[in-house]
């Protein structure tokens, strides 16, 4: 576990907007909204995420006890994915064209290779075990600051517009840029008086010639 280990791989947020005062209650109906759900085998989704426990990643509940440290609190976003090798459905697919064409006297026509196709895909599918990861995260609720222990930019904005929804929040990045005004980043520029000839236009070089 990344908060576990004191990694450092992390995106932090301002939470922006009216919290109530049992936040307790909020985050943890919050956290249920969006509870992770599994991939249905029989289904045609091969990708399912959501919020499950930080102490027992394969549950998506939520009790008081593992949810919060203090105010602090720790949970995580699982993400499956069920990938079924191309390769392996071609396989499959001529074997059942070669004994289709010794039965019948011809090979199979597109149309009865695509059913047959789906229905390999499909055999597959209740048969492959999906892969898993588990981003943690965490939520200060006295300093109203989200951490998502996550380098997938695709992981961090799907985790903060699931918190966003369910809380009723705007999630701010918290980085240098997001905190400071346009006119202190202007002042904040490299300047000639700082760094010499290396960002002096042409013109300015020749205007400093005696």
């Amino acid at each position: 576990m990344p908060i576990r280990r004191g990694a450092l791989s992390f995106a932090r947020f301002r939470l922006d907007g009216s919290v109530p005062k049992d936040t307790r209650k909020w985050l943890s109906k919050a956290l249920e909204a969006r509870a992770f759900e599994g991939i249905d085998p029989k289904g045609d989704d091969d990708r399912a995420s959501g919020f499950v426990s930080l102490e027992r990643p394969e549950v998506a509940e939520f009790p008081a006890g593992e949810l919060f440290r203090g105010m602090h609190a720790l949970f995580a976003w699982r993400v499956e994915k069920l990938r079924i090798p191309g390769q392996l459905i071609r396989a499959q697919l001529s074997e059942w064209s070669q004994a289709f064409e010794q039965k019948n006297g011809r090979a199979p026509g597109r149309r009865e290779k695509t059913e047959q196709k789906d229905v390999i895909r499909r055999v597959l599918r209740s048969k492959t075990e999906p892969g898993v990861k588990v981003f943690d995260v965490s939520l200060d609720l006295a300093a109203k600051e989200l951490a998502v222990w996550a380098t997938s930019r695709s992981v961090v904005d799907e985790v903060t517009e699931a918190l966003a929804s369910s809380l009723d929040v705007k999630l701010i990045p918290k980085v240098p840029a997001s905190l400071i005004d346009a006119d202190t980043l202007d002042r904040l520029a490299p300047t000639t008086e700082l760094f010499g000839d290396e960002l002096a236009t042409p013109k300015q070089r020749k205007d400093e010639v005696p």
